[in-house]
């Protein structure tokens, strides 16, 4: 097994097959070489793929090689034998503040980022088909958890254009989060989502959904000025090495039978999921439009230690393939410019960190590399790879568009589904006469954290010992406790639980530590508190959006929980029974869409309270809830009926805010722009090299779809040619202000600051001149830019960067 390889972080933008690809098969047109082969067969061969090889064995029964037969009572409709579709794609830049912010999803106070590794972007698909005239539009985009906010300040936007309202609604408008850990937060109207991000930040917010917005304009207008059907195709594969169960005591409370249905070939559990499906937009004349690909992890690289704003694992492969595609960022939306979504599946229990029993938190190699920029290549290279594997592959999608959503009430479910009670397989101690959720509540394992960023609070596991039925008063379990909880849990906490009035002794194992909808819990403390301070105590909404998309004979199920992998298995083993007799084979999970309301954990995971368990808002049964509202948008789109939308999503007005940026630049005594420290005078390719420059604050222009930082080639002519901007992960920016505070604040600014610029050299680098150049906007003070001296690269080039 190799691991802690000294990445080139640049030897991620990977590889594929070379220059020209067999077609499909008689009569298909080959697919569209790679922009860029030589770059695509580096990645490809890349030996960071190599990283962990042995840790994980093919699985015996592989998704895509278990697929349903299609009835032949398979109802005919007009879409029925269809394989061609209308479709369109578009990005663009979303990325936030770089500097004094903290990462939406480590809900860390102490992070303050200050730089930038990767920057952020949304990324728009529109398909429909002709045979029946439906279209959808789904929108992967680089944040941590996607807010209800965001995807009403979307819709909002959408109402508004005359161009696409009426075209995309909340019913076929799917808004799903890559869940990076390291981007700016602070953009939810709920209070929960603001609170250790020192409240909301109202610049974010418009920088997401305007960027999402811009994004679906664009996929919108590359549909219609490219109007010819055309086939998509769907592949399937697995990639091992790559992602592991983080919460292994859980998954092990799952039924034995279920888990040996799921081995690998040295009949060791296969725990996680392992299979990416990915779908290849290609149009008729070989234009390569896109790529969507799922797969289930975490990206927790990037740790909360790293004082960087980055897109993590996943913006490193969607960055990656776009190079090798030579994407162009900004280009006329009618023009095909090639789009790569790696988007979220099922990552709730799943880690990218694949050594983190043996190097634990923070240590960086736990994700193989010796620095969290390594272990980011290292991973997202993986998936890179996989995907221009896949790309090369797959058969072509056969049905029509369909789409449904409903929103639900999750604290007032009561599971009376006869087929989803008879699927229950949880031992009789875990049972309920009446199985319903519970108004929202974390648990005291919560601030805990997982294994990917552990929290200063507690342990997992944590949980009052009595079932539901029992009468015996319940105890919270301190074995693995560092403090004495069990005073605190079992006065406050689990006997507090049957205390009348509260309605929280459904929560059962969960010893409750806080609530997150308190309204609903406290409804006269929370009207008393409205009247005497005139606010309203939102912290979380109780409404959940559910969505499921269909293209063809694939079914897309937009969910705003994390999953986890047992959880995501019996979903989609549901949505999948309800809908093979329409021609649908294959189910995805699109996990973190269109709201976010922490995990979902089966009923015997839930038992254990680990980290995922205790955030399993809604109690117990969570997952028979949620099966079975999401068993009727199943059933609807089957039987082609329509589906009452229910309770429409809170609209309310976020009450923590962040102390208003106050803009006070100075210029230092060389002025905006002036080189403090300049690039040495030669390098070899594989060096590192840095300028420093006198700097303004980056919050004063966020440089969207623009870079604050370039590396720059002398050509022939005389001009200075850009070759790197800050999308690449081996250029980073980092703002140096003249007092860093320890919390993520933006203090009023008063001080001179500094920026550096630093480059990785691409090992394959070709001889030349070459400088660094940085710019920014001063308030006072203006657009401003900075260029170093010359480095002349000479030295032995290597084949790949």
């Amino acid at each position: 097994m190799i691991r802690n390889i000294k990445v080139r972080f640049y030897a991620l933008f990977l590889l594929a097959f070379a220059s020209v690809v067999a077609p499909y098969a008689a009569g298909r047109e080959a697919p569209k070489p790679f922009a860029n082969p030589a770059l695509a067969q580096c990645v490809m061969e890349s030996p960071l793929r190599e990283v962990g090889a042995g840790l994980d064995a093919p699985s015996t029964h592989p998704a895509g090689h278990r697929k349903p037969a299609i009835p032949a009572e398979f109802r005919r409709t007009p879409c029925r034998d269809n394989r061609a579709f209308r479709f369109g794609s578009g990005l663009s830049d979303i990325t936030g503040p770089v500097a004094l912010k903290s990462g939406a999803g480590w809900e860390d106070t102490g992070q303050v980022m200050h730089g930038l590794h990767q920057r952020h972007y949304a990324r728009a698909f529109a398909v429909e088909s002709p045979c029946n005239g439906k279209r959808l539009m789904f929108v992967s985009a680089d944040i941590g958890l996607m807010w209800g906010s965001i995807r009403a300040g979307v819709l909002n936007t959408l109402a508004a254009n005359p161009d696409l309202v009426g075209v995309y609604s909340a019913d076929n408008l799917m808004l799903s989060a890559t869940h990076t850990h390291n981007g700016p937060a602070g953009y939810a109207h709920h209070e929960a989502g603001n609170s250790l991000h020192l409240g909301f930040d109202s610049l974010v917010y418009s920088t997401i959904v305007n960027g999402i917005t811009d994004a679906i304009t664009r996929a919108h207008q590359n549909l219609e000025a490219n109007p010819e059907p055309a086939s998509i195709s769907m592949a399937e594969g697995e990639l091992l090495n790559t992602n592991i169960n983080r919460s292994r005591p859980a998954y092990a409370m799952n039924p034995e039978q279920e888990r040996q249905q799921y081995l690998n070939v040295r009949g060791e559990e296969v725990d996680v999921n392992k299979t990416m499906v990915q779908l290849n937009l290609r149009r008729g004349n070989g234009n390569a439009v896109g790529v969507i690909n799922w797969f289930g992890v975490h990206p927790t690289v990037m740790g909360p230690e790293v004082p960087y704003v980055s897109s993590d694992i996943k913006g490193f492969a969607s960055l990656g393939f776009e190079e090798i595609m030579g994407t162009e960022y900004r280009d006329d939306p009618a023009t095909d410019s090639f789009v790569a979504a790696f988007a979220q599946a099922d990552e709730g229990d799943v880690s990218p960190n694949i050594f983190i029993n043996e190097f634990p938190h923070p240590d960086p190699r736990r994700g193989g590399g010796e620095t969290p920029m390594d272990s980011n290549a290292i991973s997202g290279t993986k998936q890179l790879a996989r995907a221009l594997e896949l790309w090369q592959a797959g058969q072509p999608l056969k049905g029509g568009v369909d789409y449904r959503l409903m929103h639900v009430q999750m604290n007032e479910v009561t599971v009376t589904d006869s087929q989803v009670l008879a699927s229950l397989q949880h031992p009789p101690e875990l049972d309920a006469a009446v199985k319903q959720t519970c108004n929202a509540a974390l648990g005291l394992s919560f601030p805990a954290g997982a294994e990917d960023g552990p929290g200063p609070l507690s342990r997992e596991g944590l949980s009052c010992s009595a079932s539901p039925n029992s009468s015996a008063s319940g105890t919270i379990d301190i074995a693995n406790a560092t403090f004495p909880f069990n005073i605190l849990g079992d006065l406050l906490m689990c006997k507090a639980q049957q205390l009348p009035g509260l309605e929280l002794g459904c929560h059962a194992e969960k010893p409750v530590l806080m609530f997150t909808n308190a309204g609903e819990v406290f409804d006269g403390v929370s009207g008393a508190l409205g009247e005497l301070f005139g606010l309203t105590l939102n912290l979380e909404p109780a409404v959940q959006p559910f969505q499921v998309f269909r293209i063809g004979n694939l079914a897309m199920v937009g969910l705003p929980w994390e999953l986890t992998t047992t959880s995501a298995r019996r979903i989609r083993a549901m949505v999948l029974e309800e809908l093979v007799p329409v021609g649908v084979d294959t189910v995805v999970i699109a996990g973190l869409s269109n709201g976010y309301n922490h995990y979902l954990t089966t009923r015997e995971e839930y038992a254990s309270q680990q980290y995922e368990g205790a955030s399993t808002v809604f109690g117990p049964w969570s997952l028979a809830a949620v099966t079975q509202e999401l068993r009727k948008l199943a059933v609807s789109m089957a039987e082609g009926t329509a589906l009452p939308e229910g309770p429409a999503y809170p609209d309310v007005t976020p009450m923590l805010r962040r102390p208003p940026y106050i803009a006070g630049d100075r210029p230092g005594a060389q002025g905006f722009g002036a080189l403090i420290e300049d690039v040495p005078a030669q390098a070899a390719p594989g060096d590192q090299i840095a300028a420093r420059f006198q700097a303004s604050h980056p919050r004063n222009d966020l440089m969207l779809n623009d870079s604050y930082a370039f590396a720059e080639k002398l050509d022939d002519d005389g001009r200075w040619a850009v070759i790197a901007t800050d999308r690449h992960p081996d250029l980073l920016y980092t703002w140096h202000p003249e007092y860093l505070p320890p919390m993520p604040l933006d203090l009023p600014f008063t001080g001179a600051s500094e920026a550096t610029v630093s480059w990785k050299l691409p090992r394959n680098l070709a001889p030349g001149s070459y400088r660094l150049r940085t710019k920014g906007v001063a308030s006072p003070g203006g657009a401003w830019e900075g260029v170093s001296g010359t480095v002349k690269v000479e030295g032995v080039q290597a084949s790949c960067p």
